[in-house]
């Protein structure tokens, strides 16, 4: 793998940045977060085994829109079998699942790994990538449902119903508890820098 394509997976910052929206959307709740996560995690790995079985045969040109007909494909099949199988998960997230469709997040990997190395490291770097992405929104949804909606999986928290803080349940909160979760992240990650330069 590339020089770059490891910096970026070793850099948190970008990507959660570029998750922005789908990760805001699903973290109201843990059940939509985990069933968010999931959906991405499936989608990043079946897009990147095909694509990376099909990068030599696609055309330079016409890459852009085989790469949407392949992710499309993949995120249709997972909102059907998730509609059949958890449609209160479905409700939850909207449209924010199909929106997979036209993630940047699954466009990267797409473009970056799957579109010009093999099908080993496209799916190490789907399970980095999606895996990294769910851990962020359970984090995210644990403290939006517990604070904001004084509930946990969906169940109420009576000794919290006095003390929950009703703006983190929305849009404003989602964004506000995202931006809190990445400055940890970035200065944890300074912290473990620093530890190995002086070591």
């Amino acid at each position: 793998m590339s020089n770059k394509i490891y910096m970026l997976r070793k850099t948190p910052s970008p990507l959660l940045v570029l998750a922005a929206g789908f990760v805001m959307a699903s973290s109201s709740d843990v059940r939509a977060a985990l069933a968010m996560g999931i959906a991405v995690i499936v989608t990043l790995l079946l897009s990147s085994i095909v694509i990376s079985a099909l990068h030599n045969i696609i055309p330079t040109n016409a890459r852009l829109p085989i790469y949407v007909l392949i992710i499309t494909g993949f995120v249709t099949l997972i909102d059907m079998l998730m509609q059949a199988w958890c449609p209160v998960v479905v409700e939850m997230l909207g449209v924010h699942l199909a929106c997979l469709s036209v993630s940047a997040v699954i466009f990267r990997d797409a473009d970056e790994v799957a579109g010009c190395h093999g099908e080993f490291e496209s799916i190490a770097v789907s399970l980095v990538t999606g895996g990294f992405l769910t851990a962020i929104m359970l984090v995210c949804a644990l403290i939006r449902e517990f604070f904001g909606n004084a509930s946990i999986w969906g169940i109420n928290v009576g000794f919290m119903s006095n003390y929950k803080i009703s703006a983190l349940a929305g849009a404003f909160g989602g964004y506000l508890v995202l931006a809190l979760v990445l400055a940890g992240i970035r200065k944890l990650g300074a912290y473990i820098n620093s530890r190995k330069e002086n070591a």
